[in-house]
C-alpha cells in the first residue's frame, strides 16, 4: 500500500497525527513523551498546535497510507536559517504539569534533554523535534519519507541537521546520515525524596538514555 508526506496545513488534521504520536510513544515507552503529553490528550493537542503555530521555524509533516487515508506517522523538523542561541532563551519547564513529583522531575529531564543545544547546535542547522511511526505500520517507509524531507532540505540549504534520539532510533537515523556526537544521560533528584517521587522516577524509565546525533553538510556534487 503506498505512503504520502504531507506538511500540516490544516488545524484539524493535527488532531489524527496527535492520536499516533501517543500510540507509537507508548510502545516502546518513552518516558520524556510521558511528560510532554500533560494530563490529558486534547490539551495536549492544543499545546503542541500553538508551539508549532508561534514558531515560524517549525514544519510538521505526516504520512498517510494512500489506500485507507489513515495517518500512520508524523515528525516535526526545525530549520534555524541563524543561530537560535544568539540570544539566550529562558529555559522550558514543564509548566503545563501542575505542580508535584511529575512536574519536579518532568523540569529536569527537559533541561537535560536541552542543555548542550546551545553549545553544539549554534551554527544555521536542522533540528528533528519528533519522529514517529504507528507501531503497526513500522517498517513501511514512513519513517524514511519523513526523514528525506529533512535531509533534502538541509542539502539544499547547505546546512547541518541535528537529532536528539533514543537507543531504538539510532540505527535508523545512522541510514539518513546522522552520526553520534554525544550522549545524552536525563535523570532527575531531589533532597529528601517522597516515595510519590521514586515512584514517578521509576515509573518513567529514569535514568533515560540517548544520544546526540549530527548529519554534516552534504556538498552539491
Amino acid at each position: 500500500m503506498p505512503l504520502k508526506l504531507h506538511e500540516l496545513k490544516a488545524d484539524e488534521d493535527f488532531k489524527a497525527v496527535v492520536d499516533v504520536e501517543h500510540e507509537a510513544y507508548g510502545n516502546p515507552f518513552n518516558g520524556v513523551f510521558e511528560i510532554t503529553k500533560g494530563l490529558s490528550k486534547d490539551e495536549c493537542c492544543t499545546r503542541q498546535l500553538s508551539w508549532h503555530k508561534n514558531d515560524p521555524n517549525s514544519t510538521w509533516l505526516y504520512v498517510t497510507d494512500e489506500e485507507t487515508g489513515e495517518v500512520i506517522g508524523g515528525a516535526q523538523w526545525f530549520t534555524y536559517k541563524t543561530n537560535p542561541y544568539a540570544v539566550e532563551q529562558p529555559m522550558r519547564t514543564a509548566y503545563w504539569l501542575p505542580d508535584g513529583p511529575m512536574k519536579q522531575i518532568g523540569d529536569q529531564l527537559i533541561r537535560d534533554l536541552r542543555k548542550d543545544r546551545p553549545s553544539r547546535m549554534s551554527k544555521p542547522h536542522l533540528l528533528i523535534s519528533y519522529c514517529f511511526v504507528h507501531p503497526a505500520h513500522r517498517n513501511r517507509g514512513a519513517a524514511s519519507l519523513m526523514l528525506k524531507w529533512g535531509t533534502d532540505k538541509a542539502d539544499e540549504l547547505g546546512l547541518e541537521a541535528f537529532v536528539e534520539s533514543t537507543d531504538m532510533a539510532r540505527v535508523p537515523y545512522e541510514k539518513h546520515g546522522f552520526y553520534v556526537v554525544g550522549e545524552l544521560n536525563m535523570d532527575a533528584k531531589a533532597d529528601n525524596p517522597s516515595e510519590e517521587f521514586d515512584a514517578m522516577r521509576e515509573k518513567l524509565g529514569c535514568p533515560i538514555h540517548g544520544w546526540i546525533m549530527k548529519r554534516d553538510i552534504v556538498s552539491p556534487k
